[in-house]
């Protein structure tokens, strides 16, 4: 049964003091409302020559004063000045502004606008208003986005554009981000989709938020083929920011927020420990650790507690705050933006926290009547601080996972050292591994910057419609990482001991003598693209094209060093090490570059008839010269059926409709470079050759050489529609795709079956991988206004898609997760588990176990091919289907009445399972924290003791509880798989904004607060983990569930 998982914690008092702040603001705009200004007025059409119905009508100072004109084109309005601006607003017609100037009777007369029909699309190296466009293209402006305060970009996009998958995996600060993918998987490699920053490629995870405009996702041939090589896996196009003609306008956000985790197993407390583990050690026929006597002694020495080590790791909230800060304006000549952002994040785990500062600023200028300058800088600096141990692993040195091993009857400390539980393999001590074993600080630099000179020949009448232009665009990094692993002192405890109490003095897991490890890295890359383009309308003709040339070339350059022998716990630096104890010095750097040459012809004829053709070259580093040139094209076609004559008599209730098609072919270089060549690696000191005393350096092959290696290439078919209804109040767009890869490169360390090893773990290339992908997507959208004040939107997005695998020579590395020719990568397999042993006569028939060994309570598997084994090479079935989704859907709703909003995102996804078995379970383990109890002999989940199989309980959830490890239970399997679907209340975001009135001569033409909130309760079918983490191994940071207020100004 799906459970509800939703948190009121400590923040109940902050959001009713937010709420009455609220109602303070709200109360004392009411007092104000009184003094208003009545205007009213009809508004008709050159064209239609009546009343226009559906016309928005608003002030412009505040838009959220405003109505809509009824059947007969008339409106009424309330303002709060006689002297503001009215505007009048009509899909398809040009927007009016007209100053009331103490009129109380206005009418106007709208007229055509062809240009305002549609919005403009960003698409690759260009926009087009969204009626040309024949391609398969998802758009959300800043207005969609900005409605919570997030940390990245990434998580800013989960659930707002249609065929876009965005996972969330971890909640740590500095590495809070999202798996992204576009319709799907296409190929075993590399997935992650194109991201382009104002026309160059850059990553997007240390963007401002507040300083993107758009966020365009290109998912089929038409609109990807022109990035060629890298469009494959789609592209995803973020615009910043720019000015714009007008006054100077200053606006500043800035908001506190306050984060809790969304979902945890509850762990047994001391006395629940106690007693379960007792019980499981009687079960197995052994004497219980946790006597009376035993516990006497415990206490009788200071080591006995009731220690909650989830809560001694975690803070009660973590809290962040945010501030941005923008000024734009301009004139005819020059256009200007400029802001500067600080975000502070101080993470809800204990000694974490990242810092990020954010700058940008962009000037467009008219340097001559035809010649346009643009330039664009931004950059970010960034700090991230996390502890010795890193808390991104699953591994026993997390302090994360050593939370949930280490058991609750120990005290913290004992004698001023930590006090840890060892199972005689590792020694848990959570907090003392968060808070005594070093460092991991890492400082990061970024600067882009992007310019352009471009000239308009429209003042050579032949060559209306022609621009010529050069774009430069340049991106740094630069990364300092000091990793300070501190050893520390500590008494550990073994169970195994008792009833003799023995406290071994020892040092930290893993960390036998404190080391410093320091890297520094940097690294840049360059675009330069002479483009030409040419747009113009001849009688019913428009002619459109773009053609360019792109060069691009990047390098990377890492030093690394490590060094041990320190006296001090906390070093300043790693030179302060001894020179003569395991110094270690490595680095690397590599170049990488491509060559381009792309264009796109479009045609329309009388708006009706759409035509547009792709082609791009390109040249990749990384294969042989013969190979090295790709070449990939695309053709649309698309059909506006609402202009045809035939369609008149639907015009009253279908005001637009248009239908497209498009096929091409998409490529990927996803392999290592320099392949072609014949490589050498020097050998170990060890294996040095000794010649007059002295080891000298000597060379091997380090690999074969692949001369015929190539790009895989993606075939890529789109059919869809574009519709508005009821006075383009409702839209709908669909799009079906196919997408068939063939060629996919595909490596295997040590060799195959195909090709012999060299030795060691040089890797085997191959274009053997086959691959195709299908799917729709749906997006449904409603806008309303009422002459009351109320308006609402909402906008509904389904997507799915499910790839096969056809061919793959290559076997995996993870049979429970392997390729399986016909079935989806990533599907589930293992043993169909049975049920589980209930009396002795199943256990005296059952096949051989594969491991482990068979008990009352134990899991029992199918002899899928009946030859008395149970074994993973044969019985091995699907279990369940990927962990990725193959269905998307989301509901984002804003309901606005007067200057107050709620806005809401609903977020789910379904078809998708994953496996509490871990995935990296390939057959005989321990399992995880998840599937056992008591693991490592450690501290458990309740559900798992709570809900166990005992003679009175034959019909549990879990197998019988045991404190050794039965490997028979551990095994990939059925019983472990749950379904992955869920839903989730992302965004939660109310809105008050202060009437114009109140800002009169002030200087300020807004005022916004807002409370929001993300992840505020999911709906899921295992509540004990966050359903959106894809990979479950043992312990890991969460998302966070957060609570924020903000204000926004604008001068």
């Amino acid at each position: 049964m799906a459970k509800i998982v939703f948190e009121c914690d400590a923040f109940r008092k902050a959001v009713k003091a937010s709420f009455l702040l609220f109602a303070f603001l709200f109360a004392s705009a009411s007092l104000l409302d009184a003094q208003t200004f009545q205007v009213s007025g009809t508004v008709t059409s050159a064209a239609g020559g009546g009343g226009e119905i559906g016309v928005s009508v608003f002030v412009k100072e505040n838009n959220s004063i405003g109505t809509l004109t009824d059947d007969q084109g008339r409106y009424s309005l309330e303002i709060p000045d006689k002297n503001s601006v009215l505007v009048f607003s009509l899909l398809g017609f040009k927007e009016i502004e007209v100053p009331v100037s103490g009129r109380s009777v206005i009418n106007v007369e709208l007229q055509e606008d062809a240009t305002a029909l549609e919005e403009v699309v960003v698409v690759g190296y260009g926009t087009q208003r969204k009626e040309f466009v024949v391609g398969s293209v998802s758009q959300v402006t800043s207005k969609d986005i900005m409605k919570a305060p997030v940390t990245n970009v990434q998580n800013l996009l989960t659930g707002r554009l249609a065929g876009m998958t965005s996972i969330q995996t971890t909640g740590t600060p500095g590495g809070d981000g999202t798996t992204m993918l576009v319709r799907g998987y296409s190929t075993f490699n590399n997935a992650s989709p194109l991201c382009i920053v104002d026309g160059v490629e850059r990553p997007i995870t240390y963007l401002n938020p507040n300083d993107i405009a758009s966020v365009s996702v290109l998912k089929d041939a038409a609109t990807a083929a022109i990035y060629g090589v890298r469009g494959a896996n789609g592209v995803i196009l973020v615009t910043t920011k720019s000015g714009t003609k007008g006054k100077a306008k200053i606006s500043y956000d800035g908001s506190v927020t306050f984060d809790t985790n969304t979902a945890m197993p509850e762990m047994l407390d001391a006395d629940e420990y106690i007693y379960w583990h007792n019980k499981a050690r009687e079960l197995d026929g052994q004497t219980p650790y946790w006597t009376e006597e035993n516990l006497a002694a415990m206490a009788e020495m200071g080591i006995l507690g009731d220690t909650d080590w989830l809560n001694m790791i975690y803070k009660d909230f973590g809290l962040t705050h945010q501030h941005n800060i923008s000024v734009s304006g301009g004139t005819d000549k020059v256009r200007y933006f400029a802001s500067l952002g600080l975000m502070s994040q101080d993470g809800i785990l204990k000694n974490t926290s990242f810092d990020r500062y954010n700058f940008r600023a962009n000037i467009d200028a008219n340097l001559a009547k035809h010649l346009v300058f643009k330039i664009n800088v931004g950059g970010n600096h960034s700090s991230r601080n996390w502890p010795g141990y890193s808390i991104a692993s699953q591994s026993e040195f997390s302090p994360v996972t050593q939370a949930f091993y280490a058991v609750p009857v120990l005290t913290p400390t004992y004698n001023g050292r930590p006090l840890g539980y060892t199972n005689g393999t590792y020694t848990y001590t959570p907090l003392a591994s968060l808070t005594e074993s070093g460092y991991m600080r890492q400082k990061r630099y970024e600067f882009q910057g992007t310019t352009s000179l471009e000239y308009d020949f429209s003042g050579i009448k032949p060559l209306t419609g022609l621009k010529a232009s050069v774009f430069v665009g340049f991106n740094y990094s630069n990364t300092l990482d000091n990793n300070l692993m501190s050893k520390f002192d500590l008494y550990k405890f073994d169970p195994r001991r008792l009833p003799s109490i023995v406290l071994e003095e020892s040092v930290s897991l893993g960390i036998s003598e404190t080391n410093f490890n320091k890297s520094a890295s940097y690294g840049w890359n360059m675009t330069v693209r002479p483009q030409i383009t040419y747009d113009r309308l001849f009688g019913k003709n428009k002619v459109s094209f773009i053609g360019f040339f792109e060069r691009y070339k990047s390098y990377s350059d890492t030093m690394t060093g490590f060094k041990t022998g320190y006296y001090a716990d906390y070093p300043i630096d790693i030179s302060t090490g001894l020179e003569n104890l395991s110094p270690y010095v490595s680095g690397s750097y590599s170049y990488s570059g491509y060559a381009s040459f792309a264009a796109r012809l479009g045609y329309a004829y009388d708006e009706k008839y759409l035509v547009e053709a792709t082609l791009r070259a390109d040249a990749s580093y990384k294969f042989a010269p013969e190979n090295r040139w790709g070449y990939f094209p695309s053709v649309a076609l698309g059909w506006v059926v609402s202009k045809e004559k035939f369609f008149e008599n639907a015009t009253s209730v279908i005001d637009f409709f248009k239908v497209r098609a498009s096929v091409g072919q998409l490529g990927s270089d996803d392999t290592d470079p320099y392949l072609y060549m014949a490589t050498f690696l020097t050998t170990a000191p060890s294996f040095s050759y000794i010649i007059g005393g002295q080891p000298q350096a000597s060379f091997y092959t380090s690999g074969y050489v692949y001369d015929d290696l190539t790009w895989s290439r993606t075939n890529t078919y789109n059919v869809g529609f574009d519709m508005r209804l009821l006075k383009n109040k409702l839209s709908i767009e669909f799009d079906w795709f196919y997408k068939y890869t063939s060629r996919i490169l595909e490596s295997e360390s040590g060799g195959s079956t195909y090709a012999p090893s060299l030795g060691g773990n040089n890797p085997v290339w191959l274009n053997s991988g086959r691959m195709d992908n299908r799917g729709f997507e749906l997006t449904l959208r409603h806008d309303n206004w009422f002459d009351n004040g109320w308006s609402y939107s909402l906008t509904g997005i389904l997507s799915w898609s499910r790839n096969r695998v056809l061919s793959r020579k290559i076997s995996d590395d993870h049979p429970s997760y392997r390729a399986i020719l016909g079935q989806p990568l990533g599907s589930l397999y293992g043993f169909n588990a049975t049920g589980l042993f209930q009396t002795q006569e199943q256990i005296d028939n059952y096949p051989t176990a594969p491991s482990g060994w068979t008990e009352l309570g134990a899991l029992m598997y199918e002899d899928v091919n009946g030859d008395g084994k149970i074994e993973s090479q044969n019985d091995y079935v699907k279990i369940g289907r990927s962990r990725t989704p193959e269905m998307t859907f989301s509901l984002n709703m804003d309901v606005a009445w007067k200057n107050l909003r709620l806005s809401a995102l609903f977020q789910g996804v379904a078809l998708c399972n994953y496996s509490l078995n871990g995935v990296y379970n390939n057959g005989n383990t321990d399992g995880t924290m998840y599937t056992r109890a008591f693991y490592g002999g450690g501290n458990t989940a309740k559900y798992l003791v709570e809900d166990s199989w005992t003679p009175d309980n034959t019909d549990a959830s879990y197998p019988r509880l045991s404190a050794n490890v039965n490997a028979n239970n551990a095994w990939a399997s059925s019983w472990w798989v749950r379904n992955g679907a869920y839903l989730r209340l992302k965004n939660l975001q109310l809105t008050y904004s202060l009437p114009s009135k109140i800002m009169q001569n002030s200087g300020i033409s807004n005022v916004s607060v807002y409370l929001a909130g993300t992840n505020l309760f999911t709906i899921s079918d295992f509540k004990y983990m966050d359903p959106e983490n894809p990979g479950i191994n043992n312990g890991y940071y969460p998302q966070q569930r957060t609570y924020s207020i903000g204000l926004n100004l604008t001068f």
